[in-house]
């Protein structure tokens, strides 16, 4: 090693030659002859790296990476666009400052401990509420971090992906929140005078689709004379049709066509609609509703076909399912299904019953 100690300063310095080439660099923070050693091993194998074609990776800052490739390859390549934006607002502001190479298994775990504890607030200004978050909401924000790190290492930012070796949380029993009859009448009535999300929720109420579906949906995607929606939008990509009834077709009917092509535009950009949540929220807490979510809307129409007695497959092609389980959530939280079956028996015992009576009294006729 050729590490030395300045007499004027006192500060270690590493001086040494390299292909004809003298490199002398005063070594920062160092105290002792050991550290001064270490600092001037990873100077040198700098060194190395750089005359035989080894750079080393750029120290890059976790929100520019975010700004100038996640979120363009984003925007490219996912549905989930507008998603990970927002997701990528809470993430740059909670990582600021640090580079992509300082990411770890702990400090990421450390984020979804912290992100989990943190309640969700909302409400008015006079009465703000918490709720939990979510176990699935802190899993998506964690998968979007994972899908950045991955293009890091793409990148060749960095090695490997930190997020592989942090356990996401296993998931909550599948929520099935159904409205009743009297929340739907008490929601529509909150609703009146905001016309927008009023049809919006009638749409969802009555035709099972995402939110995304229904903000997606154009004036050519509606086929009157079929009575039915295309829907190109899709989760699973495939595009698929569902019936509409007569609710919907007059709803359809009465609403103007503005210059957007959406069926539901933007009242500022006249362009898609990317959220109607505040409204909503608000809407749900003014008809004093506990515990519901635009998606349970879905739920909601779901269950009430399979109580109608929709078989499994139908339902499974209106709804969009790729798992034919999926939709047998709705089958069997359905009571009605399965008291019809019964009933069917009660049919069959009582008229088994008559006959049986009926032979009984001819034979004691008989002499």
């Amino acid at each position: 090693m050729t590490v030395s100690r300045r007499k004027d300063t006192g500060q270690w310095v590493t001086d040494f030659y390299h292909n004809g080439e003298r490199i002398r660099k005063s070594l920062k923070f160092v105290r002792t002859k050991k550290e001064a050693e270490a600092a001037e091993a990873v100077i040198m194998n700098q060194v190395f790296q750089q005359v035989y074609g080894f750079e080393p990776k750029s120290n890059k800052l976790f929100e520019d990476f975010v700004v100038e490739s996640f979120l363009p390859y984003s925007e490219a390549n996912k549905k989930s666009f507008s998603s990970d934006v927002y997701i990528c607002t809470l993430l740059v502001s909670y990582f600021r400052g640090k580079t992509v190479r300082q990411f770890t298994p702990p400090v990421i775990e450390e984020f979804k401990q912290w992100f989990l504890a943190k309640p969700i607030v909302y409400g008015t200004e006079d009465e703000k509420k918490e709720r939990p978050r979510s176990l699935a909401t802190v899993n998506n924000h964690l998968r979007v971090l994972s899908k950045i790190l991955s293009l890091a290492v793409d990148a060749d930012l960095i090695d490997s992906n930190p997020c592989f070796r942090v356990r996401k949380f296993k998931p909550n029993n599948r929520r099935l929140r159904v409205l009743s009859d009297e929340e739907e009448a008490g929601l529509l009535a909150t609703l009146e005078g905001n016309d927008l999300i009023r049809c919006i929720v009638i749409v969802a109420l009555n035709t099972g689709l995402r939110r995304g579906e229904i903000f997606s949906l154009k004036w050519s995607d509606v086929d009157f004379q079929r009575g039915r929606l295309v829907i190109r939008k899709t989760k699973a990509s495939k595009e698929r049709f569902v019936p509409i009834n007569a609710t919907v077709r007059e709803l359809l009917q009465s609403l103007p066509r503005l210059l957007s092509d959406y069926v539901f535009p933007s009242p500022k950009t006249i362009g898609r609609l990317t959220d109607i949540k505040k409204g909503f929220r608000k809407a749900v807490d003014l008809a004093g509703i506990e515990n519901l979510h635009f998606h349970d809307l879905r739920h909601t129409f779901a269950t009430r076909l399979a109580d109608a007695g929709t078989d499994a497959y139908t339902l499974m092609e209106i709804m969009g399912h790729a798992d034919l389980k999926t939709t047998m959530i709705y089958v069997h939280a359905s009571g009605d299904a399965g008291r019809r079956a019964v009933e069917k028996l009660d049919a069959k015992m009582v008229f088994s019953h008559e006959v049986v009576t009926k032979e009984k009294t001819v034979d004691a006729d008989l002499p």
